[in-house]
């Protein structure tokens, strides 16, 4: 996509809070759970963007003075080391990442939020190309491509968005509940129209479906940039919210919920969905190490659809 002839200012220009010179301000939200090493990481991703007027908004969710004092550690030295001025919140308890997240987002004064999960990194020029066609395109929320990592630095997945054809609310809630237009650290929304559509869901398992799924029927003006500036990792080892018996709990809850949505859906579609879904628990279980459940979930996924199935895999690849 092209890009627009812009030439990137200091935050020290910074007018009125929320915008340099023609330039918006960029939050972004970072919550933080019992993670050190991986938090410095992302942080340190940050402080190499392309797009200068960023605010970075930490919320430490760790309730614990053990933890609070490693989280205000890194922020503290990052502050030295780069003159800069992290905003650092944290939650008196423990609130979960999707109430942690709106913190920050009602906290945040960027005209536009985006977010960074504590053990994900940008890339540079990751705020740059979200932020510039959005501004083009006067668009209230976006979202790019995502490319999966495992623990050792392996990519495992890559989630296009090619499927997006239409921007139209109807053809996009379809795109969402077939193929999940997700991925928190590839979102991008104007404040404003996050506030609107009441920011994060109060659940911490597929908060992201959801909170796409109020972008999208709110009827906002929707971007889709097909390239990905984000390296996300699966945590296979761990049993975090991206995997473990909490991945299998959401999935399962994710998927009865889809159900109320079968009726303005082709049997096509819904095929395709019980394909995906057996699928998802099926390469959950893989990364668990747990055969047994993996086979199970995988031949569940082909007598969903030996078609639909077939999608699915290739998808998902």
């Amino acid at each position: 996509m092209a890009m627009m002839n812009v030439s990137l200012k200091s935050p020290k220009d910074l007018d009125g809070g929320n915008t340099v010179g023609a330039l918006p301000l960029v939050s972004v939200v970072v919550a933080t759970y019992q993670r050190d090493s991986a938090l410095e990481k992302a942080l340190l991703s940050l402080m190499r963007q392309t797009y200068e007027p960023i605010e970075i908004v930490v919320i430490d969710d760790n309730a614990e003075m053990k933890w609070n004092q490693k989280v205000d550690d890194i922020i503290c030295n990052i502050n030295k080391k780069f003159h800069r001025q992290i905003v650092y919140i944290k939650n008196e308890v423990n609130k979960g990442s999707a109430e942690t997240r709106n913190i920050g987002i009602k906290t945040a004064s960027g005209k536009y939020i985006t977010f960074l999960d504590d053990d994900d990194i940008y890339l540079a020029n990751k705020i740059e190309e979200q932020i510039i066609p959005m501004i083009k395109s006067n668009s209230d929320y976006s979202i790019t491509d995502l490319k999966l990592y495992n623990e050792a630095g392996k990519l495992i997945d890559t989630r296009r968005r090619e499927y997006v054809r239409s921007t139209e609310k109807e053809d996009l809630i379809r795109y969402h509940i077939m193929y999940h237009i997700t991925g928190t650290d590839t979102m991008m929304f104007k404040k404003s129209y996050l506030i609107k559509i009441g920011g994060f869901p109060k659940i911490d398992i597929g908060d992201e479906f959801y909170l796409m799924e109020r972008a999208i029927m709110a009827g906002g003006k929707f971007l889709y940039l097909n390239h990905c500036n984000v390296k996300a990792y699966v945590h296979s080892t761990t049993d975090g919210l991206s995997s473990g018996d909490t991945k299998i709990s959401g999935e399962n809850q994710l998927y009865q919920y889809k159900k109320t949505f079968f009726d303005r859906l082709t049997k096509a579609d819904i095929r395709y969905i019980k394909a995906r879904h057996y699928a998802v628990l099926a390469f959950a279980e893989l990364r668990r190490k747990k055969k047994t459940r993996f086979v199970k979930y995988s031949l569940f996924a082909f007598l969903s659809g030996p078609v639909s199935c077939a999608k699915v895999v290739k998808n998902m690849r």
